[in-house]
This record gives structure tokens, C-alpha cells and sequence, in this order.
């Protein structure tokens, strides 16, 4: 007969076995993710970090501006594009972290690998942090269960694949510290209904606000928190009816105020999530509850795990759909069963509502959802996953998660069966971590599963010849050596517009790529006249695909003036050249040429017009300056040119002509302004 054994939820009150628990906690969060800090910057981070990082501009000091603007926004010289999100308490850590890298000597920007490894250590931390205030609320929750079950939940938790997205995406640091507030709101509910002081409600209301200035994503949480007290307090009805009002009104606070003062403009795409053009009903319903189904399957078997889903991964179906009819089955199922079991407030009903709440609103029901489909928007749901699965274990082995008392034997098969799950899940996130590398990795990585997606494809044709043009910029022409990854990158471009004919940007890439100079160049010096000339014909063809599309988008009004221009029809370029004028007044490119193409024709006060409108709209240009010399040079006034030249050079122009002023002073035997101009031609070619 086998010995009846306490289980060790009767001592969790000693520290030796708490202390074991929290140091497992720790130490398999750490390793899980700690390959993350091998990463780079990839996909958003980049509207964030390096470079072109949008919302961190001089650190400490840019805390003023983040909390009086958007997100995420984009000007031009046509104005604003887009402006959209309010997140300023997630901008503010950046803005931390930046400060810090530069006390300990790091220029971000400069340094963009030892920046990187900084952002996802933080993002590690972030995590564990947040794993660490769950557990002590699943104590809370489970205070009178077996120790265990909190302690498997929380490993199971810890290792589930779908949140390999929010630790090892610098960007979703948003969706961690929103449910990080979230979660310390949730315990300070607690504490206000154990101590039944004043002061901790209000906490908690504050603690709201900031989960709603970390990301709007908090809503979540709104329904939560009855729930919670509902099913781990006594407290009355009417109380936790005022609470949830004051939560609301917190929500407005964070969530809705800061909008009637901040301007907002985005776009939304097809490419995105159909249903934003979308009004029939049945559609919508269809298309949500197929999403449903799609998150059901990926909490139940995490593979494949994929960067972007977005039309037509997630396809547009109405409730005939099989899959459809499949997961209304479930859902209807699952909540029956929360139903049955509300009044007992058993774990299940809890754990199913927990994770229908959360959910909802990122069911393409309530409001479409970005990409249709994406892993970060379980980071909350899969809480209530977990606590399924866990239940489902222990009841397996006929262990009770509700008693402090069980057998021995049957506690050690549970934690057998939980290391059997926690081995897959484990190599799983930690492959996936491996993934999240940098852009390249991610799209190799996920390509062969996205062969539906446009945005995939056109990232990954983006890509290829983002890496291309920095091999073809080089002073030797490679182009011959490339055309396999030039072809492989159209033919990412071409699968885009199978799948949606309507999308411009694969177009406008194609065009591109087809009337490239150096492709060019390549393609003439090895003979192939045809080739050369059909590859001009498919430029045009793609241009003026995209223009169909949208009539006045400026990159294809240009590029299909550039095109002509390079096969020598003028007239046709010209035209087009205005056609971008027209639609972009304030656009300097097309200017530009058409002032050259002017001049050619013998118009050359038409020229100097249109470089002195450049002049007007942007001052600091270098570009009109640089042509006025070219024109003076093709008219035989050198000292004219040469004047226009150091115009352009004071407003950082080309290199060439930092070398041409360099030549001409030796020429002229002023050696002080020639080895001026020598070293600001060596800064200008430096990398």
C-alpha cells in the first residue's frame, strides 16, 4: 500500500520550498530566453531602435516630446503620413535605456550590435518580472490548492512557444509592460480586498493607467479583473460592480483621452486584414471565429510559429466554412462548460472565461485585428491555456489540484508529465529565439510556411535586394554574379500580386528592379540587347500597374518618368515628371530631372526656375546648386560653376564634387582650400 504523503502546499509558508520554487522560476526563465541576447534588430524594431528608430531621439531628454506625440509617426516633405498609437510609458524605457548605453560610454546609434544586446537583456528582465508577479498571483488564486499547481502553471506558462514573439521582438516590449501593469492592478485589487485599504484601490487605478499608456491592449484586462474577484474573494457583488466602473473610467483616462489632443492618421491595408473593407456580417462572424480556431490550434500545438500572417494566411470565409463550423463548435463547448461550473467558481470555469475575455478583442469580431492573426495577442489568453493544462494533468494521475493532500507517488507523475511537455515546449522557444536573429533569419525561417501571405513576400523580395543594391553600389558592377538573387527576388514580388493584384509596393519593387542602372549596365555590356530592352518594358508595365491602383502615388509618377527618361522617350518622361509635380508640389526628384532635361532641350531659363523652386522648398538641398554648375560647366563659365559647386559642397553634396573642388584649387595652386575640400571628401566616402 503506498504511504499517504503531505503534499508540500501544507509548508508553503517555510522558506526552504518557496525559495526552490522562485529559484527554478528564475533560472529556467533566464535560460529559456537567454539566447536571445545573441540577437540583432529585426522587423519593427526597427521603427524603434538603430538608425531610422522613430521614438527614441536623444534619450532622457526626449521624455517632453514622447508624451505630447503619437507612437509611431512619418513625415515627409509632403507632410505628415502617418501618426498613430499612444504609448508614451514604453518610449519612456527606451529613452532610460538609451541614457544609460550612453553614461556607460555607448552611442546607440554608433554601436548598434551592443545597443541591441542591451534592449533584448531588458526585455529578458521584463519577462521574468512579469512571470514572477503572475506566480505570486497564482499563489493568491490557488492559496488553498496544492503548491504544485500554481508552480506548473507558471512553468508552463514560462515555456510556452507563442511568447517567443513579445521576448524576442524589441518592439512588443509594449505588450509586456502593458500586462505587467495589468497584472500589478490585478494585485493590488487583492490587496485592497484582503486589507481593505482605501490607498490600494487607488494604486490599482493608477497602476490601470499606466498598463493603458504602455499599450491600449489593456482593455483586456477590463473584464478581468470581476472575474478575479468574483472567483477568489467574497466580496460582494455591488462592490465589485463599483470597481469595475472605476476601471473603466480608468480605461477612458489612459486609453481614450490622450486621442482627443493628439492628431492620427493610418492607413489601412487589404494586406493587413481584409476585414477593415469588409461590412457583410456573415463574413465578419466567419472570418473571426476561423481566427479563433487558428489561436486554439497554435496554443495547442505551437507550429508553425510565424512573424506576419495578413491576407490571405487568414483566409475571408463566411460560417459555412468547415473550419468555422468546427471552432463555433468549440467555443460553444468550452463556454458551456464555464457556464455549468460558474456557480461552483470552479478553476476551469475561470481559466476558459480568462481566456474568452482576453481574446475577444483580437477575434476580427469586435474590430479587426493588425495581420489578422498574431502570437503577441496571446501573451494574456494562453494564461488561461496553461491553467486547462495543468488542471488536466493532475487529474489525470488522480491528483486534486483543490487539496493541499495527495499522494506522493501521484505528485511525481504529474511533474513527470509536466518535464515530458516542458521538453518540446523548451527547444521549441528556444529555436524559435534563434529565429528572431535578425530580419534574414526571420524570413528564412518562416518563407516556406508563408507562401500565401503578400506582406511576407514582399518583405522578402524587400530584403533580398536591400542586400543586392549594397552589392551593386560597390565601384565594380556585380550585377552577374547577382541575378540569381535579383530573380529570386522578383519572383517573391510576382507571387505578392498573384495573390492580391491590387498591391502597389510589389509593383513599384518589380518596376524597380526592371529599370535598375546597374542591372542595366550589366545586362548591355554582356550583349543582350533584348533582354535590356524587355527588362525597360516590364519596368513600365509595373509602374504603370501601380498607378492604376493609385493614381498619384509619387515613387511610381517618378520611376516611370525615370524609366522613359533612360530609354530616351523625353516627352513621355516629362510628362510624367509634372504628373508628380502636380500630385506632390513640394517632391524635389522629379524637379530635378525635369530642370536637366529642360536645359537639354536649349530651355535653360525653365531649368533654372525649377532648381530655384528646389531652392524654396528645401534650402539646405544640395541638388539645385550642384546642377547650376553642371550648367555653367556645359556653358564654358567655370568660375560660375565652380561658385554653384561650393554651394552644393556647404550643403553636404556628393563626394564627386568635394573631389572636383579638391582638383580644381590644386589646379589653381590654393593648396588650403584644396586639402579642405580633400578631407571632406574622405569623410563623405567613409562608411
Amino acid at each position: 500500500m503506498v504511504k499517504q504523503l503531505k503534499d508540500p502546499g501544507e509548508i508553503a509558508n517555510e522558506k526552504g520550498i518557496r525559495f526552490f520554487f522562485l529559484v527554478v522560476i528564475i533560472l529556467y526563465t533566464l535560460l529559456l530566453y537567454g539566447n536571445t541576447l545573441n540577437n540583432r534588430y529585426s522587423l519593427d524594431d526597427y521603427i524603434i531602435q538603430g538608425q531610422s528608430g522613430q521614438l527614441v531621439k536623444e534619450g532622457i531628454q526626449s521624455i517632453g516630446d514622447i508624451f505630447s506625440t503619437t507612437y509611431t509617426n512619418k513625415s515627409s516633405a509632403e507632410g505628415l503620413e502617418k501618426s498613430y498609437g499612444y504609448r508614451p510609458l514604453v518610449r519612456v524605457v527606451f529613452a532610460l535605456e538609451y541614457s544609460i548605453l550612453n553614461i556607460s560610454g555607448i552611442d546607440p546609434f554608433q554601436n548598434p550590435i551592443a545597443a541591441a544586446k542591451a534592449g533584448h537583456l531588458v526585455n529578458i528582465l521584463l519577462y521574468l518580472t512579469l512571470v514572477l508577479i503572475l506566480y505570486r498571483l497564482l499563489r493568491r488564486f490557488f492559496k488553498d490548492y496544492s503548491i504544485w499547481f500554481p508552480f506548473v502553471i507558471i512553468l508552463l506558462f514560462i515555456a510556452h512557444p507563442v511568447h517567443t514573439e513579445v521576448v524576442a521582438s524589441l518592439k512588443n516590449r509594449d505588450e509586456l509592460l502593458s500586462m505587467i501593469f495589468s497584472l500589478l492592478t490585478l494585485q493590488m485589487l487583492f490587496k485592497y480586498h484582503d486589507k481593505n485599504k482605501n490607498l490600494h484601490l487607488i494604486i490599482a487605478l493608477f497602476l490601470y493607467v499606466l498598463a493603458f499608456l504602455s499599450k491600449p491592449t489593456a482593455m483586456a484586462f477590463w473584464l478581468v479583473y470581476p472575474l478575479c474577484l468574483y472567483f477568489f474573494t467574497d466580496m460582494k457583488l455591488k462592490k465589485i460592480t463599483i470597481i469595475t466602473g472605476l476601471i473603466a473610467l480608468m480605461g477612458i483616462l489612459g486609453g481614450i483621452v490622450p486621442f482627443w489632443f493628439l492628431e492620427r492618421i493610418r492607413d489601412f491595408s487589404m494586406v493587413e486584414n481584409p476585414l477593415y473593407f469588409e461590412d457583410n456580417l456573415w463574413y465578419i462572424l466567419g472570418t473571426g471565429m476561423y481566427s479563433l480556431g487558428y489561436y486554439f490550434k497554435i496554443l495547442l500545438i505551437p507550429h508553425p510559429l510565424l512573424y506576419y500572417y495578413g491576407y490571405n494566411m487568414i483566409p475571408l470565409v463566411n460560417l459555412g466554412n468547415i473550419w468555422v463550423i468546427l471552432s463555433i463548435l468549440a467555443y460553444a463547448g468550452i463556454l458551456a462548460i464555464a457556464i455549468w461550473k460558474f456557480r461552483q467558481k470552479h478553476v476551469i470555469s475561470f481559466a476558459i472565461l480568462f481566456y474568452l475575455l482576453t481574446i475577444a478583442m483580437f477575434s476580427n469580431i469586435v474590430k479587426p485585428a493588425p495581420g489578422i492573426i498574431a502570437e503577441r495577442f496571446l501573451l494574456a489568453p494562453s494564461l488561461g491555456f496553461v491553467i486547462v493544462l495543468a488542471w488536466l494533468i493532475f487529474i489525470l494521475f488522480k491528483a486534486k489540484p483543490e487539496s493541499v493532500i495527495n499522494k506522493g507517488n501521484r505528485i511525481f507523475f504529474v511533474m513527470v508529465l509536466t518535464v515530458l511537455i516542458l521538453i518540446p515546449y523548451s527547444l521549441k522557444t528556444y529555436k524559435r529565439n534563434q529565429s528572431w536573429y535578425s530580419d534574414r533569419s526571420l524570413y528564412n525561417a518562416d518563407m516556406r510556411f508563408l507562401d500565401n501571405s503578400v506582406k511576407a513576400h514582399d518583405l522578402m523580395g524587400t530584403s533580398i535586394m536591400n542586400r543586392v543594391e549594397r552589392e551593386l553600389s560597390k565601384p565594380v558592377n556585380v550585377a552577374k554574379f547577382l541575378m540569381p538573387e535579383i530573380n529570386k527576388s522578383l519572383g517573391h514580388f510576382q507571387r505578392a500580386i498573384e495573390i492580391w493584384p491590387g498591391h502597389t509596393s510589389s509593383w513599384k519593387n518589380m518596376g524597380m528592379i526592371y529599370n535598375n542602372p546597374r542591372i542595366g549596365e550589366h545586362l548591355m555590356a554582356k550583349g543582350d540587347t533584348a533582354e535590356f530592352i524587355a527588362f525597360k518594358h516590364k519596368a513600365v508595365r509595373s509602374f504603370r500597374r501601380a498607378l492604376e491602383i493609385e493614381p498619384e502615388d509619387g515613387k511610381a509618377l517618378f520611376n516611370l518618368g525615370f524609366t522613359y527618361e533612360s530609354i530616351g522617350k523625353v516627352d513621355s518622361a516629362m510628362y510624367y515628371y509634372e504628373q508628380c509635380i502636380q500630385y506632390n508640389p513640394t517632391i524635389i526628384n522629379p524637379r530635378s530631372r525635369l530642370a536637366d532635361l529642360n536645359f537639354m532641350l536649349g530651355n535653360t531659363q525653365k531649368a533654372i526656375d525649377l532648381n530655384k523652386e528646389i531652392t524654396r522648398i528645401d534650402p539646405a538641398e544640395a541638388v539645385p546648386y550642384l546642377s547650376f554648375g553642371n550648367y555653367y560647366m556645359i556653358m564654358g563659365d567655370t568660375l560660375k560653376a565652380v561658385e554653384s559647386y561650393e554651394e552644393a559642397a556647404r550643403r553636404n553634396a556628393r563626394p564627386e564634387v568635394y573631389a572636383f573642388l579638391a582638383q580644381y584649387y590644386i589646379d589653381q595652386g590654393d593648396m588650403e582650400k584644396a586639402q579642405m575640400y580633400r578631407e571632406q571628401y574622405n569623410n563623405a566616402i567613409q562608411p
